[in-house]
């Protein structure tokens, strides 16, 4: 089977390799050794001269434990929605007992940096919530321009980049983001079961700065820095992530590392502008608007009288090619080809497009065989 979905997606031998080990102690000095080489690995990867922290779980334990983490009752928190995940910020703020606002833009469209302007001069906030790559839409926001407005506003920027870091452009200290959440098993390419979270001083200072004790134990990102970061061995882990998902975590980025992030993130990127075109060659619509698509997938609309879970269905179970359906809101709207890591490649998208073009033959719909395969060639 081929792993074509946004998360999690196909991961390089060498992850798997990995972990193939002995059991470790968490304790041990040789581990110690692997999770500060990959903790300064992903400092570069972020963009970040601060922390970042490892947490057993997926994206969205690094969302809960960005929002707890600051956060006191009452606080009001401004979250940007513009597809399904930024809404779980919502949702995390509010039972965090957060006073919430939403700015809701277009689902499938990226958010006027103006409202969150316009709001913020109009009203207190003690922090903006915004999703870099939706991956529900396959749509991008302007973060660079959100982070430099919250600056300017003294409200911290807290970003879902959960399918961006690693394959899109993202520098945490240039575009001012406060707390940046992702996970393993995305951009960065290893093995689902990892939330990390980038913590800069200003988000730091405002923990400090809290009224009351964060509602959460294993989730209380200050700890990290008063218990382990800077700390001599042994050291207390305030949470303990499994061994052998940090080693493979640890690998994933050695092959960054080692291909150049801005070589990865251009892999990407010309990944994503070629099956776009394929996309468009095959007469079929994308999803969001092309210049704020994101590099991390290609969200498409299903053909008039083709239903999207038929095209997901016979993709996976006819020619073994495994791509994204559409989530909650967008059920039935759209599918999603993921692109990336190793799926930004040829051996993974060729195969996709010709699955594609056989499927929605299959389903009744008029294809050239090779048209959405020779488009993509020559785009790549």
């Amino acid at each position: 089977m081929l792993l074509m979905t946004p998360g999690p997606v196909a991961v390089d031998e060498r992850v798997i390799r990995a972990m193939n080990r002995p059991a470790i102690a968490h304790y041990h000095p040789e581990y110690f050794e692997v999770f500060n080489e990959t903790t300064e690995m992903l400092k570069s990867i972020f963009g970040t001269s601060g922390d970042v922290i490892i947490l057993p779980g997926s994206g969205r334990v690094g969302m809960e434990a960005s929002i707890v983490s600051i956060a006191d009752p009452g606080d009001r928190i401004l979250c940007i929605v513009s597809g399904t995940f930024g809404r779980w910020f919502v949702q995390i703020a509010e039972r965090a007992k957060c006073e919430v606002k939403i700015l809701e833009g277009k689902w499938g469209g990226a958010i006027n940096p103006e409202e969150v302007e316009k709001i913020l001069k109009e009203e207190e906030f003690k922090a903006v919530t915004v999703v870099h790559s939706e991956t529900s839409t396959g749509a991008r926001n302007p973060i660079e321009t959100i982070g430099r407005i919250c600056k300017g506003h003294d409200v911290l920027c807290i970003v879902d980049a959960i399918s961006s870091v690693g394959c899109m452009h993202l520098d945490m200290g240039k575009m001012n983001i406060d707390l940046c959440v992702s996970a393993s098993q995305k951009g960065i390419g290893g093995i689902v079961g990892l939330a990390l979270v980038g913590v800069s001083e200003r988000a730091y200072k405002v923990m400090e700065e809290k009224k009351e004790i964060c509602q959460s134990f294993a989730l209380d990102l200050r700890r990290w820095r008063d218990q382990f970061f800077g700390h001599d061995y042994p050291r207390p882990y305030p949470v303990i992530p499994s061994t052998h998902l940090v080693y493979a975590l640890d690998e994933a980025c050695k092959l960054i590392v080692e291909e150049g992030l801005e070589n990865r993130l251009s892999r990407c990127c010309k990944a994503a502008q070629a099956v776009r075109k394929a996309i468009r060659a095959l007469g079929l619509e994308l999803f969001p608007e092309e210049e704020i698509a994101s590099d991390s997938l290609t969200a498409v609309k299903p053909p008039e009288g083709i239903s999207e879970s038929d095209i997901v269905r016979t993709m996976r179970e006819k020619y073994d090619v495994m791509v994204g359906g559409s989530v909650f809101e967008l059920k039935g709207k759209l599918f999603r080809i993921s692109h990336m890591g190793v799926q930004a490649s040829m051996n993974y998208l060729i195969p996709t497009l010709a699955a594609l073009e056989r499927t929605l033959v299959d389903l009744g719909y008029k294809v050239e065989f090779g048209r959405g395969v020779g488009t993509l060639i020559e785009g790549i």
